[in-house]
């Protein structure tokens, strides 16, 4: 009987819980407890104007049809969102996130609402440096749902029944797609607004199976290609099948396994992978309708002009199993589900968009005549050259006068070297490159630059006696063709991409100075260094002569604590510090110069005092 009283009791807090979750559609979405589900495609985006509202500057809400002229859909109209630092200008890498062509497929709409929330209070509340970088360099675009008919009416197909996944100008329009490519209003945008952007990375999100996939939809049948990662092999294989693979597969690892584990089983071309061609699917078109330079595809595209805005890294998810998945598999900030999901696809993909070169941690000041420098290298799949250089120059970039090590431990491979390596399950476990250097003699200040080339292998296309031997994306060619030039008349002005083979960090200046003595990591004596200690923490026994190093200040004050201890106006800057002390305590140096430079070290001291 306690046993049945027991099970009863869970099953009651298992239905409690449960009902908690899918009853809350009706909630005003402004904190993330759960990632709710809107009733309609109306609420949906009064909750990114809600956004727009508390993040001015940032979030703008705007109604892409009317933009370009295109009508509205039956009652609709087609809201695009853009994420950016306004404030920053615009041109910098542009990104497209669709929500659901079919309209019954909600995981990816609802996940993207949930996604710009959690971005916008991690980068602005939490004050997360990471996302503050993605949302200062990049334009983030969302298409807030390509069906909002089929989104409210919980249908595949549009208020005409049209498959809004089968009217794109590349061997289209397949089944069920409108009579003639680009039919809708809906796709008439969307064709309107890749053609007046260089979009670098985009998707449309779907539901009904756990896949990752990429084009070809339903040409170039017996092109193969076989993973250099997986080994396995692929019809349909487009010319940048290997990019596309270790990219896929890399980011399937990030997303983790919540609605299941996506490997080489189940990411890859449309045909080899779903089983079935579709003729006329979005993906296949953005990636590769851009004719004249792509001229192997003139004879899937009936446009004449061709498509300019094409050469996009175009992935199709197919996230969950169930197209229209229960409120309560959504999770929130921290518990998985399909929102998180979402979340770490959208942070990988805006990540791969252009590469870049981070500092971690790097210091403002070195007392010592030999400094360590830590960089990481992202927004690719491998690096095959890094190194730093530095001077007294502020020009870096191009007047160093001392050079690091080349490092080139990847070059030619597929993956490495980069932070997102081993990434899995929303975690990074990334490359930090490090190299210690020696600073120049009499230097006051330095400038140093971090730098690195990626991806060189995949500038080799698949099957280039049918393609050509040059890849069809524009992200490869920017990354490894220093000739590459591409400029169209965009909806914000002139768009450009310029290719380059070298990416750099920001300099960085660090000024010569900080505490010299004691010693990290060092054992002293009544005022005399012994030895480095085990443990690499100071400890010091009896009395200290605290001492700050730099030439380019007028005065150092001394803190233990954050108590104000000694100033000190004239070299050398030192101060005993000979006091009834014991336990761990913070030395601190603040150093005025042209600006305030700090430096602290945490010792352990046992001194009873003179």
């Amino acid at each position: 009987m306690k046993k049945k009283i027991f099970a009863f009791a869970v099953l009651f807090v298992f239905i409690s819980v449960n009902f908690a979750f899918i009853s809350h559609s009706s909630v005003n979405a402004t904190a993330a407890s759960w990632y709710y589900k809107p009733d309609s495609y109306a609420q949906l985006v009064s909750w990114y104007k809600n956004l727009e509202e508390k993040y001015p500057g940032y979030i703008e809400v705007f109604k892409a049809n009317e933009m370009y002229g295109t009508g509205k859909a039956g009652d609709y109209d087609i809201y695009y969102v853009r994420i950016t630092n306004e404030s920053g200008g615009l041109h910098k890498p542009e990104v497209l996130f669709l929500g659901s062509p079919h309209g019954d497929e909600t995981a990816g709409t609802v996940g993207m609402y949930w996604f710009a929330d959690w971005l916008m209070r991690n980068a602005f509340e939490k004050n997360n440096d990471w996302l503050k970088w993605l949302i200062d360099h990049r334009e983030i675009y969302l298409a807030v749902s390509q069906n909002p008919y089929g989104f409210d009416h919980n249908q595949r197909t549009d208020i005409h029944n049209w498959d809004l996944n089968r009217e794109a100008d590349y061997d289209g329009p397949g089944r069920f797609g409108p009579p003639e490519c680009w039919g809708s209003v809906n796709g008439k945008t969307l064709r309107e607004f890749v053609d007046h952007h260089l979009i670098r990375i985009g998707t449309d999100f779907h539901g009904g199976a756990r896949m990752l996939l990429y084009p070809w939809s339903s040409t170039h049948k017996n092109v193969k290609a076989t993973s250099p990662l997986s080994g396995k092999e692929y019809y349909y294989a487009p010319p940048d099948f290997y990019f596309y693979d270790a990219a896929c597969l890399r980011l399937g690892s990030y997303m983790g396994n919540f609605g299941g584990e996506l490997n080489a089983n189940n990411i890859g071309t449309i045909p080899t992978t779903v089983g079935y061609e579709a003729a006329g699917a979005i993906a296949a078109w953005a990636y590769g309708s851009d004719v004249e330079k792509n001229p192997a595809e003139r004879e899937f595209v009936k446009s004449e002009e061709g498509y300019p805005g094409a050469g996009i890294f175009w992935i199709s998810p197919e996230l969950s199993v169930i197209k229209n998945p229960s409120e309560w598999k959504f999770g929130n900030d921290n518990l998985p589900g399909y929102g998180t999901e979402v979340r770490r696809f959208l942070l990988h993909q805006i990540d791969l968009a252009q590469p870049y070169v981070r500092w971690i941690n790097p210091p403002e000041i070195a007392a010592e005549n030999k400094i360590t420098l830590r960089w990481q290298v992202n927004g690719s799949m491998v690096v095959d050259h890094t190194s730093i250089q530095w001077g007294t120059d502020p020009d870096a970039i191009n007047n160093s006068a001392f050079f690091g090590q080349d490092h080139n431990d990847f070059e030619g491979q597929y993956v490495g070297g980069t932070g997102w390596d081993n990434a899995a399950d929303g975690k990074t476990h990334g490359k930090i490159w490090e190299e210690e250097i020696t600073l120049p003699e009499g230097a006051t200040d330095i400038y140093v630059v971090a730098k690195a080339q990626v991806d060189q292998v995949y500038a080799k296309a698949v099957a280039p006696e049918i393609y050509g031997a040059q890849p069809y994306l524009r992200i490869i060619k920017e990354r490894t063709n220093s000739s590459y030039h591409e400029v169209i008349n965009g909806t914000d002005g002139v768009e450009k991409i310029e290719g380059r083979l070298w990416w750099y960090s920001p300099v960085i200046h660090i000024r010569i100075g900080g505490i010299k003595r004691p010693a990290e990591g060092y054992l002293y004596l009544n005022d005399r260094e012994i030895i480095p200690t085990f443990s690499g923490n100071t400890v010091i026994l009896g009395k200290i002569t605290a001492e700050a190093g730099g030439s380019c200040f007028d005065k150092v004050e001394f803190y233990v604590d954050g108590i104000l201890k000694k100033t000190v106006d004239s070299q050398p800057y030192q101060w005993l510090w000979d006091e009834k002390v014991a336990g761990k305590h913070v030395i601190e140096v603040k150093m005025y110069g042209e600006k305030v430079c700090e430096d602290r070290r945490e010792v352990t001291i046992f001194n009873i005092g003179s």
